[in-house]
């Protein structure tokens, strides 16, 4: 059974992949590689599970360090197989989610359900082991640290920044020279950056798009905030362009969505500012929201050149659309990969 001593491969995915194997055996279920990660097919690997009656069903496994409900909810999975979703641990709340959606899950405690077929498997309430911290903080340089994830933004803004020296890209991030370098390090070392011939370039664009706006939702998205605030009427935002130029502000989450997407319409603002904006908010009599209001305010973490538009870069509209936790605004978000001609260009990188 699952011991202390295996949590070190909480750390990296393929020591994910294989603990959830093993409790996959222990379920009577054998499991063969298919294709490794790299190969076409997206996802971590190809796996063919076979039960001992002989039922059979191949899966893109999917392997994530974290899962929120929130992430459960928004999370895009391959659409060429069946996903099966690979974790240290599915609390129930998450596992909810999962199987309204139809996700197939194994975790590395034993919980799991998979269903296809006259197949089901439906383990529930294992109790998740001691996770010992990872060497890794949220806070650290990595590339989906907190820090971090501020250089990667910048390159999926403006892909052609990763040619731009690091004093550069620290300017426009607002991390260190040291982050920088860490991060173009374990860019590269990951096949998201190219480098030949005093050159760098951006690669797999629309890949590094998914792991950003993931790890945003878990790490940084919540870091942000500056105030949460509530108005009974929404309808003025569309011809305050000139009003938010003004006072420095821009708009995120679904506002700039359906700026984007006609099909959706908005129910909340999302603005990032560089401190709270006292003019609009009185103006607007906004009022501070005990809980979580229809004006979200954040506060503004890049310094780029070029992206001074009243909206935000659209790499933080849809990753403002997935940390939302609304299957809507998902929906939204998967549209406006298709239409965005940012977004596209990344996507074809």
């Amino acid at each position: 059974m699952f011991n202390s001593n295996e949590h070190a491969l909480w750390l990296n995915a393929e020591g994910l992949e294989s603990a959830a194997r093993e409790r996959l055996s222990e379920l009577g279920l054998r499991s063969e590689v298919i294709a490794e990660s790299g190969d076409s097919v997206r996802g971590d690997a190809v796996l063919r599970l076979v039960t001992g009656a002989g039922a059979a069903r191949t899966y893109a496994v999917e392997v994530k360090s974290r899962l929120t409900p929130e992430l459960a909810t928004s999370i895009s999975l391959s659409a060429q197989l069946p996903a099966l979703l690979v974790t240290p641990y599915v609390s129930e709340p998450v596992a909810e989610r999962l199987r309204a959606r139809g996700i197939d899950y194994v975790d590395t405690a034993g919980n799991a359900h998979l269903a296809w077929d006259d197949v089901l498997v439906d383990v529930r309430g294992r109790r998740n082991p001691a996770v010992p911290r990872s060497r890794t903080s949220p806070n650290g340089a990595g590339a989906f640290g907190r820090a971090g994830l501020r250089v990667v933004f910048i390159l999926l803004c403006r892909p052609e920044m990763a040619a731009q020296p690091y004093r550069v890209l620290a300017g426009a991030s607002g991390v260190s020279l040291g982050t920088v370098k860490t991060v173009v390090d374990e860019l590269a070392g990951a096949g998201y950056l190219y480098e030949g011939a005093g050159d760098r370039r951006l690669a797999r664009g629309g890949e590094l798009l998914d792991r950003w706006a993931e790890a945003y939702s878990i790490t940084l998205n919540a870091t942000l905030s500056l105030g949460e605030f509530s108005v009974d009427d929404l309808s003025w935002w569309p011809d305050s362009e000139a009003e938010m130029r003004a006072q420095g502000i821009q708009m995120g989450g679904e506002a700039a969505a359906s700026l984007i997407d006609s099909h959706l319409r908005p129910a909340s603002l999302t603005l990032y500012v560089e401190q709270l904006p006292a003019r609009l908010i009185g103006r607007h009599r906004m009022a501070r929201a005990e809980g979580r209001g229809n004006v979200h305010i954040r506060k503004r973490f890049w310094h780029v050149p070029g992206t001074e538009s009243w909206l935000v870069p659209s790499p933080l509209i849809y990753a403002d659309l997935l940390a939302s936790g609304d299957p809507r605004q998902r929906e939204h978000g998967d549209r406006i990969r298709t239409i965005d001609d940012r977004l596209v260009r990344l996507g074809g990188s």
